[in-house]
């Protein structure tokens, strides 16, 4: 698990739209973990938390530009 796949993560949800579908189409926790496991993208929740501010932050300074 990697802060790396979190990022790349978060990036793919804000730019793929078939990806978005598919990460919210799970329901359960499981079913999430699985399907990221199936897009070789594995982290934890403190690094999806840490990527998640990390791309706020940029937003921000893009909005205050």
């Amino acid at each position: 698990m990697t802060i790396n796949n979190a990022r790349r993560f978060v990036e793919k949800l804000r730019h793929n739209q078939n990806f978005r579908k598919k990460a919210l189409a799970t329901t359960k926790p499981e079913d999430l973990l699985s399907f990221l496991h199936e897009e070789g993208l594995p982290f934890n929740q403190r690094e999806l938390v840490e990527a998640m501010a990390e791309c706020m932050e940029q937003l921000e300074l893009q909005m205050g530009n």
